[in-house]
C-alpha cells in the first residue's frame, strides 16, 4: 500500500472500495479482547508472519475450504506445530491465502486462547488476553485504531455487488493444499455448514 491505495485479494471483485482503507476496531468479550483488522491483500502474509513470532507453541494451522456443497466448508488442521513450522506455512502458501477470494484460515495456540483468523472477504480477527501485543504488531504496520472501521462487506449492495474467485499461484490452487501439507499432518476435521 506504499501508494496509498488500498488493494483487495485478487480473488475479490468489487465495483467500488471508496472509503476502504488498513485500520481497526478493538472489543472486549468477557475475558478476551476481540481485534478486527482491515489490511490490505500485501501485507497479509508479512503480518501474518509476524503475528505468528508471537502466537505461543504449541500451535495449529486452520484451512477451511469450500466443499462441493453450496455454503458447505471442508475443515482441515495441522496440530502440534512449532513457531518456525507455522511461519514456514506463511512463507510457502501466503501469498495464496491471501490473494484467493474463498479461503478462510488461522493460526493459534492449543493452551491459550491466541488466535488469527482470516474470515470472509479477508477480514482479519485476533483473539488474545494480551492485546498489547497486538497493539505493537498494528503499531509496526501503522494500522491505527477506529471506533468502527469500514470493512468490505459493510460497501456490499446490489449496486456494488462482490464476485469471489479461485486463484492460482504459481500454479497452485487452495486445493492443492490438503495434499501440499500432508508431510506436515493436516488432517479433515469436519464440515460446518454456513
Amino acid at each position: 500500500m506504499e501508494d496509498g491505495v488500498f488493494r483487495v485479494a485478487q480473488g475479490i471483485r468489487i465495483p467500488d472500495i471508496q472509503g476502504i482503507h488498513s485500520a481497526y476496531e478493538l472489543k472486549k468479550n468477557e475475558e478476551e479482547w476481540l481485534f478486527t483488522i482491515v489490511l490490505d491483500a500485501p501485507r497479509i502474509p508479512a503480518f501474518l508472519q509476524d503475528y505468528c513470532e508471537i502466537l505461543p507453541e504449541p500451535g495449529y494451522f486452520t484451512l477451511e475450504l469450500p466443499a462441493k456443497k453450496e455454503n458447505v466448508y471442508d475443515i482441515y488442521y495441522v496440530d502440534g506445530c512449532t513457531r518456525p513450522v507455522l511461519q514456514a506455512i506463511v512463507k510457502r502458501y501466503g501469498d495464496l491465502l491471501a490473494e484467493d477470494g474463498y479461503v478462510r484460515f488461522g493460526f493459534a495456540a492449543h493452551d491459550t486462547p491466541e488466535q488469527i483468523y482470516v474470515s470472509d472477504l479477508k477480514t482479519i480477527q485476533i483473539y488474545t488476553l494480551f492485546p498489547e501485543l497486538v497493539k505493537n504488531l498494528l503499531e509496526k504496520y501503522g494500522i491505527l485504531e477506529e471506533k468502527t472501521c469500514k470493512k468490505l462487506w459493510d460497501i456490499l449492495s446490489d449496486q456494488n455487488p462482490c464476485e469471489l474467485i479461485h486463484l492460482e499461484v504459481e500454479e497452485e490452487s487452495i486445493f492443492d493444499l490438503p495434499e501440499l501439507l500432508s508431510d506436515a499432518g493436516i488432517y479433515l476435521a469436519g464440515q460446518r455448514e454456513e
